[in-house]
């Protein structure tokens, strides 16, 4: 006599299905990734996905963390060099060199989610606008920083150049997406580094 036994549940590496979740939502954006693509790409089914990840948006925020991990150490390492110059033309040029490299994920993932978001995702549009300004602060306070330790010319403006750097760095994400050559991204970076501080800094500084 054949004894029929419970089929126990497939397991899976947690961190490798979020990995994974976060592809789908840096590529497709919040509202574009459906629980189908999420769970094909994770190769998981549905009640795995929700007893461990929680329910769609409880998974995009885990991304999210991931994504603020992974992307965010070499910005906060780049941050702490002693040279304002330093900072912005290895920022520049990393996220050129990162966006280059990166066959899947081009683009940002915190400008797709703040775009592409209807009425019904506005708490994922909320985060990802404020992580978007705590960006902007941060570097706004390295400028400022840099200001106090006589890197920049007296009278220079803070905010314009803190916007400057953050449409540059926002251009090199978007523009990753056309699959330019290398070369070129990183030409851009250089010459964005260039402009920015042409008239900012004090002759013996550059």
């Amino acid at each position: 006599m054949v004894r029929l036994t419970c089929g126990r549940p497939k397991s899976f590496d947690k961190e490798v299905a979020l990995e994974k979740a976060l592809d789908v939502f840096w590529t497709q954006g919040y509202d574009g990734a459906s629980l189908k693509d999420l769970t094909k790409a994770m190769g998981i089914n549905k009640p795995s996905m929700y007893a461990t990840f929680g329910n769609k948006e409880q998974l995009y925020f885990q991304a999210v963390e991931m994504y603020k991990h992974r992307e965010g150490a070499p910005f906060f390492t780049a941050l702490e060099q002693p040279q304002i110059r330093d900072v912005i033309e290895t920022i520049f040029s990393r996220t050129a060199e990162a966006k280059c490299s990166n066959e899947k994920n081009k683009g940002c993932l915190m400008i797709q989610s703040s775009l592409a978001c209807s009425d019904d995702s506005h708490v994922v549009k909320t985060s990802a606008l404020k992580m978007r300004a705590e960006f902007i602060q941060l570097i706004q306070h390295r400028f400022e920083r840099a200001e106090n330790d006589g890197q920049l010319v007296q009278g220079a403006d803070i905010q314009v150049m803190t916007h400057y750097a953050v449409t540059m760095l926002d251009g090199l994400q978007i523009h990753s997406i056309d699959n330019p050559p290398p070369e070129m991204l990183e030409s851009v970076a250089k010459i964005a580094t260039e402009h920015l501080f042409q008239s900012c800094t004090p002759l013996s500084s550059s």
